[in-house]
């Protein structure tokens, strides 16, 4: 039976990370800025893994995956996994909004076919190897060394209206622990990752984003990534 491990909480990513044995393991992650997530890179740097395959998963926002997936697959095998496949999904930007739309409704059905197909491609190699090290090497785009990470310091963004009706659904839809539990309107900036995560958990909308730097990239984002970029998939040769 599979077992999900949802790290976009941090008290799950400040437990012990767990030890895979002959496994099959899908390593999923978002992509900021061409880059795995700091502290999502963090985590999966901590798995150890003995005999394990991993199948390395991004998923961005329309723009471009850059060395996300490459990071992700590098780590897998620092770790001790072998990579069997690996893919980059479309989601909806994380940025995307009432008024500015980018990636609007990813994954559609389209995406999730193509993310049943390779499933099952997953599947048919799984038949075909007896150990890891019957697999070939797998290859994804990206560069090594990766691009340099994106430094933005603490941004004061998020604004929240008189609409808010204090039910706390946005604490624990934030991946950061930013939001102020005593608080609701008040957000941590230098913990703030910037994901959005609060303003869309927010049933009636009260979470927004303020004019300023965030809300000029998510105007950027809209009217340059809007032709429709297609899931990409990669697996071992032999």
């Amino acid at each position: 039976a599979a077992t999900v491990t949802d790290i976009t909480q941090p008290e799950i990513r400040s437990q012990k990370p767990p030890v895979f044995e002959n496994n099959l393991v899908i390593m999923g992650s978002p992509v900021y800025s061409g880059r795995l997530p700091k502290d999502a890179a963090r985590y999966f740097s901590e798995l150890t893994a003995h005999g394990a395959l991993a199948v390395p998963v991004v998923l961005y926002g329309n723009r471009a995956y850059e060395d996300a997936l490459l990071e992700l697959k590098n780590t897998a095998e620092a770790c001790g996994f072998a990579s069997l496949a690996a893919s980059a999904f479309i989601g909806e930007h994380s940025f995307s909004g009432n008024e500015y739309i980018i990636a609007p409704n990813r994954p559609d059905k389209a995406d999730l076919a193509k993310a049943f197909a390779f499933g099952q491609k997953i599947s048919g190699l799984l038949e075909s190897i007896q150990t890891p090290g019957d697999i070939g090497p797998l290859t994804v785009p990206g560069q090594f060394p990766y691009k340099e990470a994106v430094a933005r310091g603490p941004m004061d963004f998020i604004q929240v209206t008189e609409d808010c009706d204090g039910c706390g659904v946005c604490i624990p839809a934030c991946p950061a622990n930013a939001i102020d539990e005593a608080n609701r309107y008040a957000v941590r900036p230098e913990r703030c990752m910037y994901c959005c995560a609060c303003i869309k958990a927010c049933p009636p909308g009260a979470r927004i984003m303020k004019e300023g730097f965030l809300k000029g990239i998510a105007k950027m984002l809209s009217e340059n990534c809007s032709v429709r970029k297609e899931p990409q998939v990669f697996t071992v040769l032999g």
